[in-house]
């Protein structure tokens, strides 16, 4: 939570930074004062995060090493899916963690004459689902599946940033399978083309 809070503050310090940068006057002293508050909130996350990777190698340092196997998953995204799932125990399946970190599918309708187009549902653990997006860049070359699912929706035309939710959603139901049968990532598993 705290974490969390922390990312909030340093994102909403970023965005004042940029603006007092384009202002055709700039206080030195007031940019000075929110850069050094910028890098304390910088070192406060990094010792969390330590301190956190820590705990979750002392506690869970088999599960660690199952998520830290999957291709495209980072020590932070691992940390984070083993606190937020509580060692993966919280949920019964991949579908009710899916729907709490706001990566499930939503439709936009309304009666019979309005119908949006799809997206996700964004409710829920947005740190996690950020994670797992930037963990998409990776998991597009290094992973065998995510590979695949690329490569299957790239030739279908459908947009990056759609492909990247699939992969990071991939990502997570990868996760929680490996972690549930506490097997490591096996990149000769097979894939579905």
């Amino acid at each position: 939570m705290w974490m969390e809070s922390l990312h909030k503050q340093q994102t909403m310090i970023k965005n004042q930074v940029q603006a007092l940068e384009h202002q055709p006057y700039q206080d030195p002293f007031t940019l000075r004062q929110m850069k050094q508050q910028l890098e304390q909130i910088h070192l406060q996350l990094k010792g969390l995060e330590q301190h956190m990777e820590e705990l979750i190698k002392k506690y869970n340092a088999r599960l660690y090493t199952i998520l830290r196997s999957v291709k495209g998953i980072g020590a932070k995204t691992a940390s984070k899916l083993i606190a937020v799932t509580h060692g993966f125990k919280r949920f019964e399946n991949v579908n009710q963690l899916l729907a709490y970190i706001g990566m499930s599918p939503r439709t936009y309708e309304s009666g019979t004459s309005v119908k949006g187009k799809g997206s996700i549902s964004k409710m829920g653990a947005g740190r996690l689902r950020q994670l797992l997006y930037m963990c998409a860049w990776t998991a597009k070359f290094s992973n065998r599946a995510c590979r695949a699912l690329y490569e299957r929706l790239k030739a279908k035309g459908k947009p990056e940033k759609v492909i990247k939710i699939a992969i990071a959603h991939k990502l997570l139901k990868q996760a929680f399978a490996l972690a549930r049968k506490n097997e490591l990532y096996d990149e000769n598993y097979p894939v579905k083309a």
